[in-house]
């Protein structure tokens, strides 16, 4: 079994998207690094963002990455450092009509994209997130934590009563100012809008991973950066004591309350599916438990059968076999719930994706289309230009006449050479060989601007277009 980690650490923003700037902060990329070496210590395979590096496209499409590597018996470790923030919730989904976010480079990504990426990951995939940030939902509250702070630092009395070794550090918050956050929730209230209908009204019984998270503080406390890491991952990190611990996670997260002050208390909650047994598991251990819990595999129905066996779906059809529909969907850039319901936009994402191979546009998923959706030939793969198919994966060294079709999800050398050609074409990419929203929507617009149809999907047309 494999374990994969993203950690983000974010000290500062952009100035140009965040306006007015929040102050920096200190700890949060010693945060990233510390819990890096953490995760590498027990066996992870590991990968970092900092500051710039940290962006909504790069957060997203790392965990998409994730997902679509991550099978039964894994696990996924995400750690944020950063501030918090809040946005206007304009879809109803929150009952105090706020987003949640994390604050990445560019913009802020919501607790609706996150709970979208989260219930792409297969059932039996755990994942574990640990969050060093606040949301500092009023004005109120954040001036009362730190004048409370300052008070006690100012003024001596009492003090000889306290116990031995009692401090009180400076209380500087991980949250972006809720002035800040409202006017940047104003000022980008279109994107904002887009980006909660795109995600959706995720629940947590649309997650079929299982989830632990670890949160530095109660939604209505502030969690506190610190000169070398954050209060939170401090203790967390003192708790672990380069792994002597010995407990289960809520141990783990009993053991860190405990050195925490009293304003600033961590949380911890699951989502999805999460087992008693992984729950009763050491922290960042990568092997699974002996019992992988409910739905190891498969979402806790009948197994799934194989290929040739695979039954056909319609709408109005449910169940196991609808739910790994989803998640196949969901793998070619579908954005979909996986609920096991087979609806209008499981109807929709069938179409789309029976048109961009070439295949009978009915909506019925038949042999021919369960083919095309596992890479095992039946149908054309390149959309509405043809070609091979690559499953996601590309040989390192073809041809330019003979390079693979490539569309979201596609992964490798030719990526790169894609990227490398949009950029030249004036496109602003990242050419790190991995084919996620970004290129997707760059492939699109340079479609569009040579009269070819603007499917994503990058055939021989579309290279013969690139040059």
């Amino acid at each position: 079994m494999t374990g994969y980690s993203l950690h983000l650490g974010l000290n500062v923003v952009d100035p140009s998207q965040y306006i007015p700037a929040p102050a920096p902060l200190a700890g949060c990329i010693n945060d990233a690094r510390s819990m890096t070496d953490l995760a590498a210590s027990q066996g992870f395979n590991t990968r970092t963002l900092l500051d710039a590096e940290a962006t909504s496209w790069a957060l997203l499409g790392a965990l998409g990455d994730l997902a679509r590597k991550a099978t039964a018996g894994d696990i996924a470790l995400i750690t944020f450092a950063g501030h918090g923030g809040r946005v206007t919730d304009q879809n109803g989904d929150e009952d105090d009509s706020t987003d949640e976010t994390w604050c990445l480079y560019d913009r802020q990504v919501l607790d609706d994209e996150l709970y979208r990426m989260w219930a792409q990951f297969s059932p039996g995939v755990r994942i574990l997130v640990v969050s060093d940030s606040c949301h500092s939902g009023t004005v109120a509250r954040a001036v009362l934590a730190i004048a409370a702070r300052e008070a006690l630092v100012r003024n001596p009395l009492g003090q000889e009563l306290w116990p031995v070794d009692v401090t009180v550090a400076p209380l500087r918050p991980r949250a972006l100012p809720p002035s800040m956050a409202a006017a940047d929730s104003e000022r980008r209230r279109d994107l904002y809008r887009s980006v909660q209908e795109l995600a959706g009204n995720t629940r947590s019984t649309d997650i079929a991973a299982q989830l632990i998270l670890l949160a530095g503080c109660q939604d209505s406390q502030v969690a506190s950066d610190g000169d070398t890491n954050g209060l939170f991952t401090e203790a967390l990190l003192r708790t672990w004591s380069n792994g002597s611990f010995s407990g289960d996670y809520r141990a783990f997260h009993s053991r860190i309350q405990m050195q925490m002050p009293p304003d600033q208390v961590p949380n911890y909650y699951t989502l999805g599916n999460a087992s008693a047994q992984y729950q009763a598991q050491k922290p960042f251990t990568v092997d699974p438990p002996a019992d992988p819990g409910p739905n190891p595999g498969g979402g806790g129905g009948q197994p799934i059968p194989a290929t040739g066996t695979r039954r056909t779906l319609r709408q109005g059809d449910s169940g196991e076999d609808v739910r790994y529909l989803q998640q196949k969907l969901s793998e070619h850039g579908a954005w979909l719930t996986i609920d096991g319901k087979f609806g209008p936009a499981t109807s929709s994402a069938v179409r789309s994706f029976q048109a961009s191979n070439g295949l009978s546009v009915d909506g019925v998923v038949g042999p021919q289309t369960w083919a095309a959706l596992e890479g095992t030939g039946g149908g054309s793969t390149g959309g509405s230009t043809g070609g091979g198919t690559s499953g996601g994966w590309t040989d390192p060294t073809p041809q330019a006449s003979t390079r693979p079709t490539l569309r979201r999800g596609s992964k490798g050398s030719d990526v790169v050479y894609l990227q490398q050609r949009l950029s030249a074409q004036g496109y602003w990419l990242t050419a790190d060989g991995s084919f996620g929203p970004a290129t997707e929507s760059a492939v699109r617009s340079f479609q569009r601007s040579n009269g070819l149809s603007a499917d994503g999907v990058v055939g021989p047309m579309t290279w013969a277009a690139l040059g």
